[in-house]
């Protein structure tokens, strides 16, 4: 038994670094809106070179060729590295936890695993998606919902064992339904708080008007770290204007000065990382000049975006209600604890780029592994403390 309990574990670190070499493809093709299915073979983003079989073995190809693409010696990002060794970790993790009991023997609750090695997919691959982006993919959070009602229905003992619930409905004869119910309540209480915080946020943020000058001149141009914007003789940093990503300047103009070029459009939107007009997007790193005159600035803040209500709607089918008030608490405490040094360090850092998501990621994560086992610690602590 010890010696098939040790190779299940190695198969589960095996098994994850797979799935975190396919979440790497999900990752650099879902939001460039490529498709993961077509071509089948992971390919080299800088010379196209077609990765063969025996150089995409997750974690080894990626140390034996030094990080590099074969072909054209291109770097191949640590990414790729981290998420492997992350994603094997965290199915390792999850198969310790719901696989094993303290003494080291199967436990009942071991086809759990498959449900969080799902969800631990999801979580990784929605996050780097939003750190790098700024968005999570619709396609992610509907792919989360229908397995996390389907995991539902077909392990039912999911309610107590990862959402914490007893039985609501007295003796109930069918414990499907009642998984079901409660992930439904989960995926609605975790879309409703959000829903609720975008809209406040809406109202407290909301729109700002930095300018309402006639014919105001205004440029964008190379600052030490960041961008700066000059308008009206104000002077604002792009790091004092974009926070979390969701931000955007709207410029209303009847033209504006691209890179030498005079394009003709009614609005300009301005992004941390590209600017929007028509239907035309260009990145931050093809701009040279950017500058315009017209009739108005304005400001556009969100505590969140939407993409976030959608998203904690995912994670609430997997966890329940419970869950959904407890990731949003450690979302919280674990992004200020890692935001607060980003604010502090002046300039555009990686800590102070990053989105909610992400936070929320680990938040349910940590319900994933030890929750209901903390909110139980927690309220025995609360009631000793009462007697």
């Amino acid at each position: 038994m010890e010696t098939l309990i040790t190779f299940l574990a190695i198969v589960s670190f095996i098994i994850g670094s797979c799935i975190g070499s396919f979440l790497n493809v999900v990752i650099y093709r879902l939001p460039r809106n490529l498709s993961v299915n077509q071509p089948r073979r992971s390919f080299c983003p800088n010379c196209n070179y077609k990765i063969p079989v025996y150089l995409n073995i997750p974690i080894i190809s990626w140390i034996i060729l030094r990080g590099k693409c074969k072909n054209c010696s291109a770097k191949v990002s640590i990414q790729y590295l981290i998420v492997e060794v992350i994603t094997g970790i965290l199915f390792l993790l999850c198969w310790y936890i719901y696989g094993l009991t303290s003494s080291g023997h199967l436990q009942v609750t071991y086809y759990l695993v498959l449900p969080g090695w799902i969800f631990i997919s999801l979580l990784i691959s929605a996050s780097i998606i939003d750190y790098e982006h700024q968005i999570i993919p619709d396609s992610i959070n509907k792919i989360g919902i229908i397995f996390g009602l389907l995991c539902a229905l077909f392990f039912p003992v999911i309610s107590k064992s990862i959402m914490g619930n007893g039985h609501y409905f007295g003796n109930i004869s069918n414990d499907r339904i009642e998984s079901v119910f409660l992930s439904i309540i989960g995926g609605g209480i975790g879309f409703l708080i959000i829903y609720i915080i975008v809209v406040f946020g809406k109202v407290v943020f909301g729109k700002k008007v930095l300018s309402k000058t006639t014919n105001c001149k205004w440029r964008i141009i190379e600052g030490e770290e960041n961008p700066i914007l000059l308008y009206d003789d104000q002077k604002i940093r792009f790091e004092d204007v974009f926070f979390v990503g969701t931000e955007r300047l709207v410029f209303d103009t009847e033209n504006f000065n691209l890179n030498g070029d005079l394009v003709a459009t009614s609005k300009v939107t301005v992004f941390f990382d590209r600017i929007v007009y028509d239907n035309n997007s260009v990145e931050i790193a093809d701009w040279v000049s950017v500058e315009g005159c017209g009739n108005g600035i304005t400001y556009h803040r969100e505590a969140m975006g939407f993409g976030d209500v959608k998203y904690m709607a995912m994670i609430g089918v997997f966890i329940g209600w419970k869950g959904v008030l407890f990731t949003l608490f450690m979302a919280s405490i674990v992004g200020t604890i890692i935001s607060l040094p980003g604010k502090i360090i002046k300039g555009d850092n990686a800590l102070s780029r990053i989105p909610f998501g992400p936070f929320l990621s680990i938040g349910a994560l940590i319900w994933l592994f030890f929750g209901p086992e903390l909110l139980e610690w927690y309220i025995n602590l609360i009631s000793i403390g009462k007697s």
